[in-house]
C-alpha cells in the first residue's frame, strides 16, 4: 500500500499537463548582481515595467565573518531601495572556505541571520551556491569519508533552525545545480540529493532542513531547448522534472523534510539563462572570447516557421519557453533569468534581455509578454503535451528606439502649469515633479499611452521655480527619460478663493497659506523673503495701503469690522475678530461677512482653550456657533512663551488634531511662536529647533496653514521659516490630501502621514530634548522604500513599519514615491 500511494504521487507531480499546483504563486524573477554596484541607471522603471516580481543577487561571505559589513550591507541597500522588488540573497564564499566544521557553520549562519536583522525587507535566503559543483564546494568528496551532501545536510540544518528562531517566515533556499552547468568534481543531481537525504535521516533530525528547492537547470548550450530530456547523462535540465521531484521524494519521504510539491515547499529554477550572439551595432560593447558552445541569436525571423525541433532559433523563443514550461510544472513558483542586462566579458553571461549597453535586445519584448501571461495567470498548461514541448511563441519584430522630443511648458499660471511632449513610439509615463535641488516630491499621472502626451501640475506655489521629470517606458522594456523647468508667475491680482474638501483653494488650485499678523509694510520684504503668501492687520496704513505694498508679491487678508469695502488686488479673505472666545464674545457678536467679500473665505482665531489638555475659560464657549461663523479655523497655544513649558512640545501635534476634528470638514492652522515675549531664555528659548519642530509637528497634526508670531523674527529663525516654506512648496497638495493611520512606538516622536498621487508622505517630530529611535507604523506603506526629504538617504519599511534614529526636536519627511 506505501509503494501504491508513493507511485500515485510521484505520477500526479509529474504531469505537466494538469493544472499547475504552483499557479497560483508562481513568479518570474532576474538575477543580476550588477544592481548592488549602482549600474544600470533607470533599472527600476525598466524591472516593473517587465513585471518581474523579484530579484536575485548574491553576498560573500568569509571564513570568520559574522556580521555583514557596511559595504556589503550598502550594496544590498541599493537593490532593495532602488527596485522596490522581493529581493532574493545567496550568501557564499569561495570554494575553499566552505563551512565545513560545526564553528564555521555557525559563523555562515550567524551571518546570515545578521542579514536578516540588518535588512528587514529580505526574506529569502539561498544557502551557498551550487554546493554539488567542486567550483563552489570542495571536497566533493573526502578521504576521510566525508562528503559535501552531509557538509552542506549539516549546514542547512544549522542555518534553518538559527534563522527560523530569528524570523519564523524566512524562505531558507537549498541550493544545486545541473549538471550541465558544472565544470568541476561534481556531483549530479540526483545522486547529490539521495546522499543529501541520506545524510539528513542518519542525523536523526525531525524539523526541516530547508523550505525551497533552488535548482539551477542550465542545458549543455544556450540552443539546447528547455524541455530536452536526458535520460542518458547526468544532466537534470527543466525538460527533467520529473527526475528531479522524483529524486527529492525518495531522499525525504517520510522525514520530518517536505519535499516539493507537498505543502508550502516548491522548487524555484535559479540562474536560468540563454546566451545570445551580439548584434553587428552592439559589438562594441563586448571583450573576450565566447565560451558557450552554442550561442543564440536574440531574435531571428527563423522562429516564425520553428517546428520545435533541433536547435533553437532564438533568446526570445527559449526565454518565452523556459517560462512556459516551469509554470506548468505542479511543483514549481519560480524561474530566475540569469541576468537583465549582458556580461561585456564574452567569459561570462550574455543571457540578459538588455544589451552590455543596457539598451533593450529584441528578446525583450518576448521575454515581458511571458511574464504578463505569468502575472496575468493566462497559461494554457493544457496546451502542452506530455513531451513537455510548448506551443509555439509569437514571433517579434525589432524594436523601435524610444526617445522623447519636444517637451515643453504649454501653460503656466500662479499656482498651476502644464507640459506636454512625445514619444517616438508608444509608451507609458510617469510625471514626476518638485524643486530642482529636492527631486521629484510630487507625481501626477501623465495623459496619453501612445506618442502624443501632456499633464498639468496642480498645488504650485506662486514665484516658484520647478523641475519637471518625465519616465517613458515602451511596451518593448525601452525607457527614456526627460526634464523641463518651469517657473510659476507672480501671485494672481484678482483672486478667487474659497473651500472645498476641507482644503482652502485659490483660482481653483490647493493653496497652503503662510500667515503674518500686525506687520507694516516696510517689514515685507523680510517676510516674503522667507516664504510668507499671506498677510492680516496692516497698523501702519491699514488694507489700501498693504494691497498696494504687495501688488502681486503675496496674497492679503482684510480684517472684518476693521478693513472697510474689502476688495483689491490680491484679496483672498478676511480675518474675523481675533481669540473671540477669550473675549467673552459669543457667535451672535461676530461681525457679518464683509461687503464685496464673494469669492473671499473667512479666518478664524482662536484661543488654545478649546484643548482639552488646556485650561477651560471660566465662561461657557459655544465652540461649534464660532466655527461655523468661519471658512478657516486657527488657534494659538505657544508651549513655550505662553505656557513655558517645553516639556509640552507635543501638544502643538495634539492640539491641532483635536482642533481639525471639532472643525471639520474646515481646513485648520496654526500659529507658531516665532520671537520669545513672555518666558525668555533658557529652556523656553525660541530657536529655529522649536520653530522647524513646532511647525511640522502641527502639519503632521493636520495644519493646512501656518501663521508666525511676531512679524519680526531674527535671521536664525527667519531662516527656519524660510526652510519650512520650501520643503512646503515642493510637498504642496501632498500636504492637504487625505490622511492615512501612522503612529510610533515612542510617545514623544509623532507623526502624521498622507496619501497623494499613489505616494505615501510620512512626517513625523520628535517632540522631545532626548534622542530616540522609533519605530514607525503606516500600514499604508506595503514595504515601499522612502526617501528622506532634504537628507540624502533612504529608509526601508517592512510589514508597514520602519526603524529611525531622531536627534531631540528632529523632523523627518518620508516620501515613498507611487509604485511604478
Amino acid at each position: 500500500m506505501r509503494w501504491v500511494r508513493r507511485f500515485t504521487l510521484l505520477a500526479a507531480l509529474c504531469a505537466v499537463v494538469a493544472p499547475p499546483a504552483s499557479a497560483g504563486t508562481f513568479f518570474v524573477g532576474i538575477d543580476e548582481d550588477s544592481l548592488k554596484w549602482g549600474e544600470g541607471a533607470g533599472a527600476a522603471p525598466v524591472l516593473r515595467a517587465l513585471g518581474v516580481q523579484a530579484v536575485r543577487v548574491t553576498l560573500p561571505w568569509h571564513a570568520g565573518q559574522t556580521q555583514v559589513s557596511v559595504p556589503d550591507q550598502q550594496s544590498i541597500d541599493r537593490v532593495v531601495f532602488g527596485t522596490g522588488l522581493r529581493v532574493v540573497v545567496s550568501v557564499y564564499g569561495s570554494a575553499a572556505e566552505t563551512p565545513r566544521t560545526e564553528e564555521a557553520r555557525t559563523q555562515y549562519c550567524d551571518y546570515v541571520g545578521d542579514l536578516l536583522t540588518k535588512e528587514p525587507a529580505v526574506g529569502d535566503v539561498v544557502i551557498w551556491n551550487d554546493p554539488n559543483d567542486g567550483t563552489y564546494w570542495t571536497p566533493q568528496s573526502a578521504p576521510d569519508g566525508s562528503s559535501a551532501p552531509a557538509d552542506y545536510e549539516a549546514l542547512l540544518a544549522s542555518c534553518w533552525t538559527k534563522l527560523h528562531a530569528l524570523r519564523p517566515s524566512v524562505n531558507v533556499i537549498a541550493s544545486s545545480a545541473s549538471q550541465g552547468g558544472l565544470v568541476k568534481d561534481a556531483h549530479d543531481a540526483v545522486t547529490w540529493y539521495r546522499e543529501l537525504g541520506e545524510a539528513y535521516r542518519q542525523s536523526g533530525r525531525r524539523e526541516p532542513i530547508f523550505d525551497t528547492v533552488g535548482h539551477v537547470p542550465h542545458a549543455a548550450t544556450s540552443a539546447e531547448r528547455p524541455w530536452l530530456k536526458h535520460p542518458t547523462t547526468a544532466t537534470v535540465g527543466e525538460g527533467d522534472y520529473a527526475r528531479l521531484v522524483g529524486s527529492l521524494v525518495s531522499a525525504f519521504q517520510g522525514t520530518g523534510q517536505p519535499t516539493p510539491g507537498l505543502g508550502a515547499v516548491s522548487i524555484w529554477y535559479l540562474g536560468q539563462g540563454f546566451q545570445t550572439t551580439a548584434d553587428s551595432s552592439k559589438t562594441r560593447f563586448y571583450n573576450g572570447r565566447e565560451t558557450d558552445r552554442a550561442p543564440v541569436p536574440a531574435w531571428s525571423e527563423a522562429a516564425a516557421k520553428d517546428k520545435r525541433k533541433g536547435p533553437a532559433p532564438d533568446q526570445a523563443t527559449q526565454i518565452a519557453d523556459a517560462v512556459r514550461i516551469a509554470y506548468c510544472q505542479p511543483a514549481v513558483s519560480a524561474l530566475f533569468n540569469f541576468h537583465l542586462a549582458d556580461e561585456a566579458n564574452l567569459v561570462g553571461w550574455q543571457s540578459g534581455v538588455l544589451w552590455a549597453d543596457w539598451t533593450p535586445k529584441p528578446s525583450y519584448a518576448a521575454f515581458r509578454r511571458v511574464v504578463a501571461d505569468v502575472n496575468r495567470r493566462n497559461m494554457n498548461c493544457a496546451a502542452i503535451s506530455r513531451s513537455g514541448v510548448p506551443p509555439r511563441p509569437l514571433a517579434l519584430p525589432p524594436t523601435v528606439e524610444l526617445k522623447i522630443s519636444k517637451l515643453h511648458v504649454t501653460k503656466v499660471s500662479s499656482l498651476s502649469a502644464s507640459i506636454s511632449w512625445q514619444t517616438s513610439a508608444a509608451a507609458k509615463t510617469s510625471v514626476g515633479y518638485g524643486l530642482a535641488e529636492s527631486g521629484p516630491t510630487l507625481w501626477t499621472d501623465g495623459r496619453g499611452s501612445g506618442q502624443a502626451h501632456d499633464a498639468t501640475l496642480p498645488g504650485l506655489a506662486f514665484g516658484t521655480p520647478y523641475r519637471v521629470w518625465i519616465t517613458a517606458i515602451s511596451d518593448d522594456g525601452q525607457s527614456d527619460t526627460a526634464s523641463v523647468d518651469v517657473r510659476t508667475t507672480a501671485a494672481p491680482r484678482t483672486p478667487d478663493s474659497s473651500v472645498s474638501g476641507g482644503i482652502m483653494l485659490v483660482d481653483g488650485q490647493p493653496f497652503f497659506p503662510f500667515v503674518v499678523w500686525s506687520q507694516c509694510p516696510d517689514g515685507y520684504s523680510a517676510n516674503l523673503a522667507v516664504g510668507i503668501n499671506l498677510f492680516a492687520d496692516n497698523p501702519c496704513g491699514g488694507l489700501p495701503v498693504q494691497l498696494d505694498s504687495l501688488r502681486g508679491r503675496a496674497f492679503s487678508a482684510a480684517v472684518a469690522g476693521k478693513d472697510v469695502g474689502g476688495n483689491g488686488s490680491g484679496l483672498i479673505g478676511y480675518f474675523l475678530p481675533d481669540e473671540p472666545d477669550g473675549l467673552g464674545l459669543t457667535p451672535a457678536q461676530m461681525p457679518s461677512r464683509p461687503s464685496g467679500a464673494a469669492g473671499q473665505v473667512g479666518f478664524l482665531t482662536l484661543t488654545n482653550h478649546f484643548y482639552s489638555w488646556a485650561a477651560p475659560l471660566p465662561w461657557a464657549v459655544d465652540y461649534p456657533g464660532f466655527i461655523a461663523k468661519s471658512d478657516v479655523v486657527g488657534f494659538d497655544l505657544y508651549p513655550l512663551q505662553e505656557w513655558c513649558r517645553p516639556e509640552r512640545m507635543a501638544d502643538v501635534y495634539m492640539s491641532q488634531q483635536e482642533l481639525a476634528q471639532l472643525a471639520a470638514p474646515r481646513p485648520t492652522f496654526q500659529w507658531i511662536e516665532a520671537a520669545e515675549w513672555r518666558c525668555p531664555g533658557g529652556a523656553t528659548a525660541v530657536t529655529p529647533a522649536t520653530v522647524l519642530a513646532e511647525s511640522w509637528l502641527a502639519i503632521a497634526g493636520g495644519a493646512h496653514g501656518l501663521g508666525y508670531f511676531p512679524a519680526v523674527w531674527s535671521t536664525s529663525i527667519g531662516q527656519a521659516i524660510a526652510d519650512v516654506a520650501r520643503d512646503v512648496a515642493s510637498l504642496g497638495p501632498a500636504l492637504v490630501a487625505p490622511a492615512i493611520p501612522a503612529d510610533s512606538d515612542q510617545n514623544l516622536v509623532k507623526v502624521g502621514a498622507r496619501v497623494n498621487g499613489n505616494a505615501v508622505y510620512v512626517i513625523a517630530v520628535n517632540a522631545g530634548y532626548a534622542q530616540v529611535q522609533a519605530t514607525v507604523r503606516v500600514p499604508g506603506l506595503a514595504g515601499r522604500t522612502l526617501q528622506v526629504l532634504d537628507e540624502g538617504r533612504q529608509v526601508a519599511s517592512g510589514d508597514g513599519n520602519f526603524v529611525d534614529t531622531f536627534d531631540p526636536l528632529a523632523v523627518h519627511v518620508y516620501i515613498a514615491a507611487p509604485p511604478e
